[in-house]
């Protein structure tokens, strides 16, 4: 059971790096892999990587009972479509990690008791589309989604994101208990669309140097940097007035 947390854990998290990576790149090995990259850091040097998977799982808190079904269904299609962990990688993934992520099967919900996190079950999903759609991929990450290039990512999010993908549909289909299996297209689109949608957010926004509890933040935000965001810059000299104040005067609407 300790073998098989930390591989998906490892796997979870070099999953949602390559998802930042795809979204926002930047001067960081994900990025550079994928073969699109800048010569700054991107949204992995702002850590939106633990904005997105924090937002992933308190977005949709699934009853275990779901969860283990959703597990067991990915566990299902992973036995068709295993996972091929390249050996460069498979210190990454723990002890045994990478014969245990090549070897998951429909036994996968009963083993993790449905105590899973949205993080691990999206990066089995968004792994068994990649496998799916590109076969085995070889490079140094232990997540098939990571060693694939931006243009190939593209087409696993273009498969997940689709009303009529067969993934999805398979994955529903084996589920047993009626009201999941009805209430599960609805969740996985909305976490799918969550993982498109945020990363941009968490990357250009303070999440990594907030200070919560001074609600301040501790230095420069990365992301303000990347936009060129000036808070503390003089007004510019067209259109400026319009914003000091009430607009145009106004003390009722």
């Amino acid at each position: 059971m300790d073998q098989l947390r930390t591989a998906l854990d490892a796997l979870a998290s070099d999953t949602f790096f390559s998802i930042i990576a795809f979204a926002v790149p930047g001067n960081d090995p994900w990025s550079e892999y994928q073969g699109v990259s800048t010569a700054m850091p991107g949204g992995i040097g702002t850590r939106a990587d633990l904005y997105l998977s924090g937002g992933v799982n308190l977005l949709v808190p699934l009853p275990a009972a779901f969860m283990q079904e959703l597990l067991n269904s990915i566990g299902n299609y992973l036995g068709s479509y295993p996972m091929d962990i390249p050996d460069m990688a498979a210190e990454d993934v723990g002890e045994n990690g990478e014969w245990i992520l090549e070897n998951l099967d429909s036994s996968l919900g009963q083993y993790l008791e449905g105590t899973a996190s949205n993080t691990v079950l999206i990066a089995l999903l968004v792994n068994l589309a990649a496998t799916r759609l590109h076969g085995q991929v070889d490079g140094p990450f232990p997540s098939p989604f990571a060693n694939l290039g931006w243009e190939q990512k593209a087409k696993v999010f273009e498969e997940l994101e689709s009303q009529s993908s067969w993934l999805k549909r398979a994955i529903v289909w084996n589920i047993s208990n009626r009201d999941y299996r009805e209430a599960a297209p609805g969740v996985l689109q909305g976490i799918i669309s969550f993982l498109m949608r945020i990363p941009g957010f968490g990357s250009y926004c303070e999440f990594a140097v907030f200070d919560a509890a001074n609600r301040t933040i501790v230095q420069r935000p990365l992301g303000w940097v990347l936009s060129q965001y000036r808070p503390d810059a003089p007004p510019l000299p067209i259109g400026s007035d319009d914003f000091i104040g009430y607009y145009q005067g106004r003390r009722s609407v």
